[in-house]
């Protein structure tokens, strides 16, 4: 966490502002962007691109409409860890992390050890991917799936 404020200590009003744009929208162009901020173009493009040498900035994507793709059924998966398999948790998460549908793999505190975001065309879909895929593998001791009826917030 040291590293995180040291790295925020260097970010001015001017780059969170650039920041919070980029969010929003990272297809403007950059005389679009800097019109919009009110700096010249220059002045953005030098912050944007020390926002990425700094690692704050990793990289650019475009936020897909998951629906239109055949892909309009989300769940989350929790993965309970079996202790004593022959493989480590983080390499679990690696080889869950491979499969076709899975968005996100996080390894969580609590109850359970691994959390999943996955997409699938149906339940269906994502019951075949937790039943024939997840569950069968070394070191899954047991899931629970909850399928989200409504999102209200979800990042790309």
């Amino acid at each position: 966490m040291r590293k995180a404020g040291k790295i925020m200590e260097k970010l001015d009003e001017r780059d969170l502002l650039i920041l919070r744009e980029l969010e929003l929208d990272s297809s403007r162009s950059l005389r679009e962007l800097a019109e919009s901020l009110g700096m010249p173009r220059t002045t953005v493009q030098d912050r944007i691109n020390r926002l990425r040498r700094m690692g704050v900035i990793k990289g650019f994507t475009v936020k897909l409409d998951k629906a239109k793709l055949g892909k309009g059924t989300l769940a989350f998966v929790l993965v309970s860890f079996m202790p004593g398999s022959e493989i480590s948790q983080k390499a679990l998460a690696q080889e869950i992390a491979m499969l076709d549908n899975v968005e996100e793999v996080h390894l969580i505190t609590g109850e359970w050890d691994i959390l999943l975001k996955v997409r699938g065309s149906s339940i269906k879909e994502i019951g075949d991917l937790v039943i024939d895929k997840i569950r069968g593998m070394h070191g899954v001791a047991r899931t629970l799936t909850c399928v989200a009826v409504h999102s209200v917030k979800e990042d790309p």
